[in-house]
């Protein structure tokens, strides 16, 4: 399987997730991290079935992104699919590697099930506090929160630091290249959790946020993406070379 992007220990490979899972070699990764299409975004089969763009864009916003694939199965569709890549992942990933899987209020409880019949050990979630610049609904409760589903593939060390369960990081349009793309130092904050000189495997790369926070802190990384104007977009943020979040170019940031 020919790379569509190799260089400085990170890979990407173009490709649906789980044909591209099956082919990795088992042992190729020691952590799994990754922001999976959600399959949330409207109530109905109609409104699932539209643009990924009509259902997430709030009206006004001048910044067009691509659309992106696999947000239109029901919610049990979507936990046998998980099952499925995580089952997949389980077997890339070495004994006792970490895994973070983002999701939403809708799909948080589905996403706890997949994961652990895809074999992982569930061992908590972590919460990314989007601040109150997050959606206003009014007369509602703010939707302010998105969540991080983790666990380990079986026994996992107990060594390192503390690490927060609750993170505060507000969406910077400068930082966001995908529809529902995630702050930089969110992805790096979240890779505390994997070993300094681990590979991270990210299944659902989009605009390569997850690939970026490793080559920032000195990891290695294995992504795969269904559309190529987002492996184009990955490859590019890539070559641009690591930038430190005030947006400079510069040496690789340390693993904080």
């Amino acid at each position: 399987m020919k790379p569509y992007y190799e260089q400085d220990g990170i890979t990407i490979y173009h490709g649906d997730a789980l044909a591209v899972l099956q082919v990795l070699p088992g042992g190729a990764a020691q952590a799994l991290v990754t922001d999976p299409p959600y399959s949330s975004g409207g109530a109905f089969r109609g409104d699932r079935m539209a643009d990924s763009t009509s259902k997430y864009v709030q009206s006004g916003t001048e910044i067009e992104r691509p659309d992106f694939a696999g947000d239109n199965r029901d919610q049990r569709a979507f936990a046998y699919w998980c099952a499925l890549w995580l089952s997949e992942g389980l077997r890339v990933v070495t004994v006792g590697a970490p895994i973070c899987v983002f999701t939403d209020w809708r799909q948080l409880p589905t996403t706890t099930d997949a994961l652990q019949a895809g074999g992982w050990v569930w061992r908590g979630i972590v919460v990314w506090d989007k601040t109150e610049a997050a959606r206003v609904q009014y007369g509602r409760f703010r939707a302010q929160a998105e969540y991080i589903v983790w666990g380990s593939a079986g026994p996992m060390r107990s060594t390192g630091e503390p690490l927060p369960g609750v993170f505060r990081y507000v969406v910077r349009q400068a930082d966001k290249h995908h529809i529902t793309g995630k702050p930089r130092e969110l992805m790096q904050d979240i890779l505390r959790l994997a070993d300094p000189a681990c590979t991270v495997l990210d299944p659902f790369i989009g605009s390569g946020t997850t690939l970026v926070a490793a080559k920032a802190t000195g990891r290695r990384a294995i992504g795969i993406e269904k559309v190529e104007q987002y492996c184009e977009i990955a490859a590019r943020r890539l070559d641009q070379g690591v930038l430190n979040l005030s947006g400079t170019a510069g040496e690789p940031e340390p693993g904080t």
